[in-house]
Formats: structure tokens, sequence, C-alpha cells
């Protein structure tokens, strides 16, 4: 496994891998010589959905610079392959590229880079585009997480006025992708398409998001639609970006991943009740 320096290992310590630091500093072949990987999982990335100064620098590093370097040591080395995460905002209005932001422009750059590395080395690789996923132990301010705390909290949370469409995968599905991507790699067979969509295959309005999940949880959400904005350039429809990814489909219902994300939140908001 491979991670930034600075990042936050404690997180990863019950995974069985051995974890490679990159500071940046020196190249990346000796540490894929060392590791000798027959497949590599190619997850790092920078996002913001609208993007200030400070960020062009981290978007620029991390997403394109960082995989250049991790690519070349791979094709150089020779013999593994790559899956590339990629994202639905690189493709607005169903285009073969249309970015949604300054995130999504680095993500196609890179995809860029890579079209060079299978061209001219022969690198075996696929893209999978990930709309939004959602799962256990994710500190990321995301959708399901701020929807759910705010429930917990019987706290209003203002958003959007909620007409766009989510489509969104649990992340042990969005694992499962990955596994089947890694399968397509191995069998050899020609790839159809350079990317692949992991999709639920059933998008959904924002609004009636909101109200599954009460459904759910068994209580109403305390939402304010229009208390917020659409960001700007707001991706209203998930629009079919790649084909299905072969041999994948997603396996956990919302009602299962969404359930049991909120027993663990409820059951650690009444120990802190009884703490207090």
């Amino acid at each position: 496994m491979l991670v930034r320096s600075g990042s936050d290992v404690d997180r990863i310590s019950t995974i069985p891998a051995v974890v490679h630091i990159d500071d940046g500093s020196k190249p990346l072949h000796a540490i894929i010589e060392s590791a000798g990987p027959e497949i590599c999982f190619h997850l790092a990335g920078y996002f913001v959905g609208v993007h200030t100064d400070k960020d062009i620098a981290p978007l620029i590093l991390d997403n394109v610079l960082f995989g250049t370097r991790l690519i070349d040591a791979i094709a150089a080395r020779g013999g593994c392959g790559l899956v590339n995460a990629g994202s639905y905002w690189q493709n607005a209005g169903g285009h073969s590229y249309h970015p949604v932001a300054l995130y999504a422009s680095t993500k196609q750059a890179f995809q860029d880079v890579l079209r060079y590395y299978v061209e001219s080395a022969s690198l075996h690789a696929v893209t999978l585009k990930f709309f939004e996923t959602y799962g256990p132990a994710d500190r990321r301010p995301k959708l399901v997480n701020l929807l759910l705390e705010a429930a917990a909290a019987d706290r209003t949370l203002g958003i959007s006025p909620g007409e766009q469409l989510i489509d969104i995968v649990h992340v042990d599905d969005a694992a499962s992708a990955c596994v089947a991507a890694e399968r397509l790699l191995r069998t050899g067979e020609d790839l159809t398409s350079p990317s692949y969509a992991v999709t639920s295959g059933a998008p959904i309005r924002l609004r009636e998001f909101v109200e599954r999940i009460g459904r759910i949880i068994g209580r109403e959400v305390p939402v304010a639609y229009g208390a917020r904005g659409y960001r700007w350039r707001e991706m209203m429809e998930p629009w079919e970006v790649a084909p299905a990814l072969p041999g994948w489909a997603p396996e956990i219902s919302l009602e299962e991943g969404i359930g049991s994300i909120w027993k663990a939140l409820v059951g650690t908001i009444e120990l802190d009740d009884v703490d207090g």
C-alpha cells in the first residue's frame, strides 16, 4: 500500500499490508520493484467542488503528478495492470469530456497521461467512473453523513432545492467493482471501453432521497430546502458517462446500508448521553 507522507495510517492499521510512504522526493520505481504488484489500484486523489487558489497546487500534485509518477514506475517494471478511479464529474451533459470543476479537469488530465502509457508501454488499464459513495467510518462531510447527523441531533440542515438526481453506491459495492475490474484485466480479454461506470442503476431525486432515508430510520430528516443554492455548475443529472462494468452489479440496498450506519450513529449518541 502506497500512501502520502502525512497520511493518517492508523486508519488502515487493521489491513494486512506493507505500507510504503511517498514524500514526493524520490521516484517510485524502487517501491514498485520491491512490492512487485500484479494489479495496482490507483484510488488516491484530492477533491474540492469549487476550488480556491490554495487548492490549485494539491489538485495538480495529487491528481496528475502523483499518478504520472506511479504509472511511469509501473510501466517501467512491466507485468502490472492498473485500475484507476475516475469521476462522473468529468462528463457533464453526457459528453465524452465536459468538466464540472477544476477537480474534474485534473482527473481527465491524468487519464490523458494514462492513455500515453497504455499506447506506448502496452500498459493494461481501466478507469472506473464513480458517482456518489457512502459507508461506515466515512469521515467526509458527505450527503449521507450530514443528513443522518442532522436527524440524530434533531438539527435542521440547510440544503439546495433538491431537484438534482443522486446516484449513490455503498463503499462495499464500490470495492467489489474494483475487484471486478481487476478480474477484467486478469482475463486478458480486450476491453470494450477504457472506462466503465460504477452506478446504482437507480438515480433518485435529492428530495426523494431525504424522504427515503426518513422512512429507513423511522424519523423525519429535518432539512430546509432552498436554504442553500445549487453549487456552481451543479450536476443535476448523473448522465450515462460510460458503459456498465461487466460482471458487476450493486448488492447493498439503501435500506441495509443506511440502516447499519444509523444504528451505529444512534448507539454512539446514546452512549455519549449516558456518559454526560
